[in-house]
């Protein structure tokens, strides 16, 4: 049945993966720099004054306690940009171009300052919300590092998603592509010769790999802006005046639809936050081992994850031209690409997780212990993945609303059936994976029905006026 379906599908996956590939290869090779990243800190070794050695352990649960908090900040930045994404492309279905770069200009202006608020508080927070997530010395000491270096990128965080944003809402995705390269090459020397010290610079460690962070990423957003303002092939064109004269009112409707995402992202990262306190309370190398396992877990989502956000702009289009039904059939080709895909990598971690491990850290005894848990993510990747996918396509409709409601829900679930687990049955780490698969998958049905339902939200509807479809 599913197959009959996928005929004559052709044109419309190329569609697809015009927007997604570059899309795809910016995911890829920005999670390739962070698991580098991790690499480094994974194999590097110091000494304190007093003597003390840290190694690996100590700098991937630095890195672990400061990955869950900060994520927060920076998924709920992301997620304001869906409502630019969608209101850009729904306009743009609409045939009404001069309102989308209305959108476009003030959400530039409005997450850049929000942005900068975000590192205001980050700046002066930072020690204190690790002191609330139960992190001691010497860990204590080197998250603060690694976060005062890294956290100066949000200085500039809100216009380059926002740039990207943009982007995505036309379909055109190679601009950040390119950028995403960029970051990714100088983040990966940069930690090279910060990290270690190399060329007659200090050797700073976990500073080293946050300033890394910081610089290279403002490299890439500075490229990304000369292409937003030079760029020829946008149906609209962006001014700095425009962007400084924007007024709030397009804003305050790019939030009334990317809010509810901001917050379902935020949420997801605080229930992660709530895991890793959880963890730290067993032991402090939990969290560790907990952050490199969920990164390595993570590759293949930025794989799929261009399809994804093909998946909202095109079903953004299709319903700003009142075109459900083709909406429908995206989303039908995507969970079946993404499926099929994800199916290779699960059978890959299952196989080979010591291997795989073995790349990340030197530590035989890290790998030991987080290889069973590899196992056992890897199950989770496939119900993940529909979700999604279907997620992504119920937000193309406009109907951010849902996604925070059954965030709310895997939230709540994933919080109280982790604590059970973990302290009541005494399952440890292996408690909380189980209930990350028990999570997605609930999800995914869930959002998977209503997708298909082919209902978008009376919280934010298509233009009344859409053009007719040929």
């Amino acid at each position: 049945m599913i197959l009959s379906a996928l005929k004559g599908t052709g044109s419309l996956r190329r569609r697809m993966l015009a927007i997604a590939v570059p899309i795809a290869i910016s995911g890829l090779v920005t999670q390739a720099q962070m698991l580098i990243d991790t690499a480094f800190l994974g194999h590097y070794e110091t000494h304190t004054a007093d003597g003390t050695v840290l190694g690996g352990a100590e700098f991937l649960s630095a890195i672990g306690n400061v990955f869950f908090p900060y994520i927060v900040t920076l998924a709920f930045i992301w997620s304001i940009t869906t409502g630019t994404i969608v209101l850009v492309s729904q306009r743009l279905g609409a045939g009404k171009p001069e309102d989308a770069r209305r959108y476009a200009e003030s959400s530039m202006k409005y997450n850049g300052l929000l942005s900068v608020i975000m590192y205001l508080v980050w700046f002066f927070a930072g020690p204190f919300v690790f002191q609330l997530m139960g992190v001691r010395e010497p860990t204590l000491g080197l998250s603060v590092e690694y976060l005062r270096w890294m956290s100066l990128e949000l200085l500039y965080l809100g216009v380059g998603v926002t740039s990207g944003a943009v982007f995505q809402g036309i379909g055109i995705t190679r601009p950040e592509m390119y950028t995403g390269i960029l970051r990714s090459a100088l983040n990966i020397v940069l930690d090279w010769v910060l990290i270690y010290g190399r060329f007659g610079f200090p050797e700073m460690g976990a500073a080293g790999a946050g300033l890394a962070t910081s610089l290279s990423g403002l490299i890439a957003t500075a490229v990304m802006l000369a292409i937003v303002f030079r760029s020829k092939k946008t149906p609209f064109r962006l001014s700095l005046g425009g962007i400084l004269k924007a007024r709030f009112k397009p804003y305050r409707e790019v939030v009334e639809v990317g809010l509810p995402t901001g917050i379902e992202d935020s949420l997801w990262n605080f229930g992660n936050l709530v895991l890793a306190t959880f963890l730290n309370s067993l032991d402090a190398a939990a969290v560790g081992i907990y952050r490199l396992v969920v990164q390595i877990e993570l590759t293949p989502v930025f794989f799929y994850f261009g399809i994804a956000r093909a998946v909202t702009t095109i079903v953004g289009y299709r319903t700003g031209e009142r075109r459900i039904d083709e909406a429908k059939r995206i989303g039908l080709v995507a969970s079946f690409d993404t499926f099929v895909f994800c199916l290779l990598f699960s059978a890959s971690f299952i196989l080979f997780p010591r291997q795989i491990l073995g790349i990340f850290t030197s530590n035989t005894g890290v790998v030991a212990a987080a290889a069973p848990y590899l196992t056992v993510a890897a199950f989770t990747m496939l119900p993940k993945a529909i979700n999604i996918i279907s997620g992504n396509g119920i937000r193309g409709y406009g109907d951010t609303l849902w996604m925070l409601v059954t965030q709310v829900f895997g939230i709540a679930f994933l919080v109280s059936v982790s604590w059970f687990l973990i302290f009541r049955l005494g399952l440890g780490m292996i408690g909380l994976f189980i209930a990350l698969f028990l999570d997605e998958t609930i999800r995914g049905i869930i959002n998977t029905v209503r997708f298909y339902r082919g209902e978008y939200s009376v919280f934010h509807k298509a233009p009344a006026d859409a053009p007719q479809a040929a």
